[in-house]
């Protein structure tokens, strides 16, 4: 049990450490964090798939003039033998629009982490509404 606990704490500082990380490094630390064969789920048409897609298909969102994405998870779970786990919480997207005005949008998110050869967690789905 207490195992479980240490590996729950894991995973949340690490989606914290993602959001940070991101703030500071934009599109490319995001992308750092996926799995190579790592998959966002679109609002719309088909699911991203893959780090290259998912860089081509944030590019736009992440250029955008002032664009900032952070989060904070709420809570996470992970698999008994801590091989996969998900992580979910809160985000706030902002950037400024063509008119000047400050555009920001809320929603919630679920990221699921994958654990690789050398013991690190990748996100292999992540989903935000």
């Amino acid at each position: 049990m207490k195992e479980d606990k240490k590996l729950k704490h894991r995973l949340l500082e690490l989606d914290r450490q993602f959001d940070r990380d991101t703030s500071i490094g934009g599109l490319e630390t995001w992308v750092s964090y996926f799995a190579e064969d790592g998959v966002m789920v679109a609002s719309q048409g088909e699911d991203i798939k893959g780090r290259e897609a998912i860089y081509n298909a944030m590019i736009k969102s992440f250029s955008l003039p002032s664009y900032s994405l952070r989060w904070e998870p709420i809570d996470a779970k992970i698999s008994e033998d801590g091989s996969i786990g998900y992580t979910y919480g809160k985000y706030v997207r902002k950037y400024t629009e063509d008119d000047g005005n400050e555009a920001i949008s809320t929603g919630k998110y679920t990221t699921v982490w994958q654990k690789q050869g050398d013991g690190s967690y990748k996100i292999v789905l992540d989903i935000g509404n």
